[in-house]
């Protein structure tokens, strides 16, 4: 017998609040055009509705760091975690509130110099980014950069290694030049990966355009945000408990019985490899350096995709999982993949995992607001909203509702069998 729950649509409420892109304008979140993740307004609205005033936050998949950036923004401690070494350095940016107007425009200026003396064989002294498919090699068909924007973006690489000795703005400027990576590239990011753009053979940029691509975002959005953050007030604080490496082994950082408030969106149960969608700044920023570095990664990311294999993992004890798997196991489909059903049964796992690492965290009567989606392999949908609710209160909490957030499209493969999927925002109390 199935467990019910309070099932509201929220639609009208969250259909806008929970796309990333309300934040392309907004205060430090522009730096970087992050594409998965809910607005600000998400986070704001939650606060809204609490009826106590949290002390102390987890986020446990920080991404491009909203929820411990605005969280710090109305003064509430937060611990996150993020295991891609490229988001969670944007999220250390993000989260500094210690840049200075006269430092920063000190190093555009230092910057800008030297930008307008490069060297003509960069290459010699600052190496390629690792991998076949980065610059056209011999018999080369596709390749992720012309030459020229290349050795343009490594210009800039060696600039900021070059004149910026301070590690807050050396990692401001390297997000900076983050954010033009995929403009002065040959793809751009479609849905699970990166696709090559319409005409790149012929689409080249200047050496020198690539220097204007940053200088220009350096002059205008962050020369922006960097004098409203050094105006700010000295009662600002500046919460930088961001920790690199996957939560599920780290997750130990954070105290028993001091988190009141957890607020997060993990990887969705949809086959989706965020290492990638944002490979090229994993390689360009030299964050990932080798294939190994690379398989080192995806073993320490949630089990949501089959980029990495596992021996066969044993499902849950849950009805509703059960129903789905034999389903999909009933389906007569030759694209049939074991992975897919380990990967199902890994995520649930890693969930059941996280609820009960959150029940010692939590002190009694904290929140839980936690953004899902369902999914669908096989023509069989998999409830994860109704999956991940019954192993929060297994673990002790107590699901409030679940929230209808809004539709999303499904792949061409189960378009027809399933229909949208849903997105969900589970509230639980503990």
């Amino acid at each position: 017998m199935y467990r019910d729950y309070k099932f509201i649509d929220c639609t009208k409420k969250y259909h806008s609040v929970m796309q990333f892109d309300k934040n392309k304008n907004v205060f430090v979140h522009r730096w970087y055009p992050f594409v998965e993740g809910y607005s600000k307004e998400f986070i704001e609205d939650i606060l809204g509705e609490l009826t106590f005033t949290p002390v102390c936050a987890l986020e446990p998949f920080c991404g491009s760091g909203t929820t411990p950036v605005e969280l710090q923004n109305h003064k509430v401690k937060c611990y996150s975690f993020e295991v891609s070494p490229f988001m969670h350095l944007l999220s250390k940016v993000k989260l500094n509130r210690k840049y200075n107007v006269e430092t920063f425009e000190h190093y555009v200026k230092v910057l800008t110099k030297k930008l307008s003396r490069t060297s003509r064989n960069i290459r010699q002294i600052e190496p390629l980014p690792f991998g076949d498919t980065i610059v056209k090699r011999e018999k080369s068909k596709k390749w992720n950069f012309h030459d020229m924007a290349m050795d343009g973006i490594l210009d800039i690489r060696y600039a900021i290694r070059m004149t910026v000795d301070d590690n807050d703005y050396k990692n401001l400027f390297t997000i900076a030049l983050a954010s033009i990576i995929v403009q002065a590239s040959n793809l751009f990011r479609n849905g699970k990966c990166l696709s090559y753009k319409k005409g790149w053979e012929t689409r080249v940029f200047s050496r020198k355009d690539i220097h204007n691509f940053f200088l220009d975002k350096v002059n205008s959005i962050f020369a922006e945000d960097i004098r409203i953050i050094s105006k700010g007030t000295s009662d600002v604080h500046n919460y930088k408990i961001c920790y690199l490496g996957d939560v599920r082994k780290n997750i130990q950082q954070v105290p028993d019985e001091e988190v009141d408030l957890i607020i997060t969106s993990p990887p969705y149960l949809n086959s989706r490899d965020y290492t990638d969608i944002y490979m090229l700044e994993l390689k360009v920023l030299q964050l990932v350096n080798s294939h190994e570095e690379l398989r080192t990664l995806r073993k320490n990311t949630l089990r949501s995709h089959v980029q990495v294999s596992y021996e066969e993992i044993r499902p849950i004890e849950n009805e509703r999982l059960k129903r789905s798997l034999e389903e999909m196991k009933n389906k007569e489909c030759k694209a049939w993949n074991p992975d897919i059903i380990n990967m199902i049964c890994g995520y649930f796992e890693d969930m059941r995992f996280l609820f009960t690492e959150f029940s010692k965290k939590m002190r009694k009567g904290g929140v839980i607001y936690f953004n899902v989606a369902n999914s669908a392999y096989y023509g069989v949908e998999v409830p994860v909203d109704y999956i991940i609710a019954d192993i929060a209160e297994s673990c002790g909490f107590t699901v409030r509702e679940i929230r209808k957030a809004r539709d999303l499209k499904t792949s061409p493969q189960q378009s027809d069998k399933v229909g949208k999927l849903r997105e969900s925002v589970i509230v639980i109390d503990y």
